[in-house]
């Protein structure tokens, strides 16, 4: 009789035994399959090209990258944030700029392309009291870690007859993230566009894209520049204002 209720009891045990192994298993192969779903939603949307003017992703919080259809297209159209001029929709300066704007609440003088950024930017300028903050240039194989929250400057190249600039949005221990415009048009599967490896050799730190870099331009603001306050419209609109007033009056 013993014998009958431990044989029972061992049917009873491997059943349940078998019944939770059978339910982790399906746990994990639905986890792997909304994996499997995700990654490939994601590939499929890294794959599909954004028309002009949609929105392809957005960085920093709240700075929209907008799409320029391709890189060959020149809209044409100007783009201005309460009053204050942008850039061409959609190129890489004016997202430059716009970031500028508005995760600094700054701006910066305009230039013929991206490539010029490297040698003639020398600040930004705060909007609501033009106090210019210095930029500090860092080449591409310097002794210095790259910085968030800099100007990524390319030069002119094969593919980028005016050069190109994106914003590092994230330093990471082996490589960036960055946003931009009018480099790749697809959809962003994360808030940034890219991920770009960064090697430490021999002391330096070198940024390992597939085009050439000139090397990185940050703000020298210590701190200093907040974000863009809505609530300091109407201080730039004053502003603005009394530039034309000085402009009439000349």
């Amino acid at each position: 009789m013993k014998i009958f209720f431990i044989f029972v009891f061992i049917i009873i045990l491997y059943q349940c035994i078998h019944l939770t192994r059978s339910a982790e298993l399906k746990e994990k192969s639905v986890k792997l399959s909304y994996l499997e779903l995700v990654k490939e939603r994601r590939s499929i949307n890294e794959k599909k090209l954004a028309p002009f003017n949609d929105i392809v992703g957005m960085a920093s919080s709240n700075v929209i990258a907008y799409s320029n259809g391709n890189d060959t297209y020149y809209s044409n159209e100007d783009n201005y944030l309460y009053g204050i001029y942008m850039g061409l929709k959609w190129q890489c300066v004016e997202y430059a700029r716009r970031w500028t704007f508005l995760r600094k609440s700054s701006t910066f003088e305009s230039i013929p392309g991206a490539n010029d950024m490297w040698n003639q930017l020398k600040y930004v300028e705060r909007i609501i009291d033009a106090e210019k903050f210095p930029l500090k240039k860092h080449s591409n194989g310097c002794p210095n870690r790259p910085i968030n929250e800099s100007y990524l400057i390319y030069p002119i190249q094969k593919d980028m007859p005016y050069g190109h600039v994106a914003v590092i949005v994230d330093v990471l221990p082996n490589s960036i993230r960055i946003a931009e415009q009018n480099f790749n048009f697809n959809y962003w599967s994360y808030n940034y566009s890219r991920e770009i490896p960064v090697t430490f050799k021999n002391d330096l730190y070198f940024i390992q894209d597939q085009y050439e870099v000139y090397g990185w331009i940050e703000i020298d603001d210590n701190q200093q520049l907040m974000p863009f306050d809505p609530l300091t419209v109407d201080k730039i609109q004053m502003k603005l204002n009394e530039n034309l007033d000085l402009n009439s009056s000349a």
